[in-house]
């Protein structure tokens, strides 16, 4: 799970595979092949809408605001770059707890 993480000098950017489901989960998984977290959302990705509730869970997973969650790269892909203003240690930890 490692490889799905980036430290940066803003915070750390997290790898992630997008799945549609039924349900919002994070992490709902981890992808070895790619090296990616698996995010599960129930949005559809038209206008946006499911990239901003990408950044509301992960905000709420590691207990930051919206705007300390960016998305850096993968707009309109299903892999996807996201910014967490977070150290490394305290993204692995709540990552650990959350798997």
């Amino acid at each position: 799970m490692r490889n799905a993480i980036e430290e940066t000098d803003e915070g750390c950017i997290i790898h992630l595979k997008v799945k549609l489901g039924e349900r919002c989960r994070f992490p709902a998984g981890y992808d070895e092949w790619r090296k990616r977290i698996e995010i599960e959302v129930n949005e559809e990705p038209v206008r946006g809408r499911a990239n901003r509730q990408i950044r509301a869970m992960m905000a709420d997973f590691f207990a930051l605001n919206g705007d300390d969650v960016v998305m850096v790269y993968g707009h309109k892909a299903k892999e996807k770059g996201v910014l967490v203003k977070r150290s490394m240690l305290e993204v692995e930890k709540f990552l650990k707890n959350g798997l």
